[in-house]
């Protein structure tokens, strides 16, 4: 039914571990389909020495994928803190953000994790969120190293509104700082944007490195209007995606499948949203200050990205919905609501 979540093929395994009761294999074969391996699979939380050699590097050959079960890769603004928060009630999901991927910082995120977690309950699945993994090399590059089935999470939202949203929050919670006009955040992003830029929605671009598509066709190249080397996308595999649209984090039944997805055994609860803006809005004077330099992307001093943005909108849409959620290991709540949302951007 269009209320379920899509489920990608899945090609038959032969279990070959002659200890394993049939129940026991079953329970492992079933979460080899999710495509990562429960936690609780690392009975026995080995020496970090022996995950990490005396120069600070990952032991070579060694498999430290089991120390991440899902992360949430982005987009910055689309309901990853309220997801987030949400999961860590049900999951060891580190606190805040945790960004050392983009950085190439698998060394500092297993420290992390160790630092975190090695005495918490582990039975519970462990996550993370960074809204800017997704559009990082670097970050997509360790995923695909390290963590090549851990479950990422993705969330979307108009560009135009994204833009709008992630712009205010710059204004209201770096308020020393002065953020550049629209009109010169067109394109890439110049020094003092603050990461607030139309390059950054091209969410199409961004999610087309994670080799789940094609990149194959004439057509879907004219959509990323990129070619297959200028995407780079990721070379081995990197986990299954379960794709939302911010809207949803307020259904039932997006709850329900993404519960699913992670193949946790509680309900996640009902998810407000969360305001991450104006964390200086009890100082009454910033408070005011802010407001008045926050953006109303409708004004006509914004035409300029607002008319950018619409392209890169309208091409996210239909890559979206005619290549990405094609993929066998790409899911999605309601895929009737979540497809009637992205035509909205047309």
């Amino acid at each position: 039914s269009e209320n379920q979540p899509k489920r990608g093929h899945i090609s038959s395994q032969i279990i070959a571990d002659g200890d394993l009761s049939e129940a026991a294999a079953t329970q492992k074969l079933k979460r080899n389909r999710r495509g990562v391996k429960s936690a609780n699979e690392i009975d026995e939380w080995p020496p970090l020495s022996s995950l990490i050699d005396a120069a600070g590097n990952i032991v070579d050959g060694v498999d430290i994928s089991g120390f991440l079960d899902f992360s949430i890769i982005g987009f910055p603004k689309a309901g990853t803190t309220s997801v987030h928060r949400h999961l860590s009630d049900l999951t060891n999901s580190l606190p805040k953000e945790h960004c050392d991927l983009v950085v190439n910082g698998t060394v500092s995120l297993l420290r992390n994790i160790y630092d975190d977690l090695v005495f918490a309950d582990n039975q519970l699945l462990r996550g993370i969120k960074c809204p800017q993994d997704v559009s990082s090399d670097w970050s997509m590059h360790n995923y695909a190293k390290y963590f090549p089935r851990t479950k990422l999470i993705v969330g979307v939202r108009h560009p135009i509104f994204w833009f709008e949203s992630f712009y205010n929050f710059r204004v209201s919670n770096v308020p020393w700082k002065t953020m550049l006009p629209t009109s010169k955040l067109t394109k890439g992003c110049p020094s003092g944007s603050q990461g607030v830029c139309a390059n950054r929605a091209n969410f199409h671009i961004f999610l087309a490195r994670l080799n789940k598509t094609p990149l194959s066709s004439p057509s879907e190249f004219e959509l990323l209007s990129q070619s297959k080397a200028q995407i780079d996308p990721v070379r081995s595999s990197v986990g299954p995606v379960f794709i939302y649209e911010l809207s949803q984090l307020s259904n039932d039944g997006f709850r329900r499948d993404l519960r699913d997805f992670l193949g946790l055994t509680k309900d996640i609860p009902p998810i407000p949203a969360v305001d991450t803006s104006g964390r200086f809005d009890h100082v009454t004077a910033i408070k005011r200050q802010t407001r008045q330099k926050k953006i109303d992307i409708c004004n006509r001093e914004h035409d300029a990205v607002r008319s950018v943005l619409m392209k890169k909108a309208r091409s996210a849409s239909t890559w979206i919905r005619d290549y990405f959620l094609e993929s066998e290991d790409v899911f999605v709540s309601d895929r009737q609501y979540f497809e009637t949302m992205l035509k909205s951007w047309m």
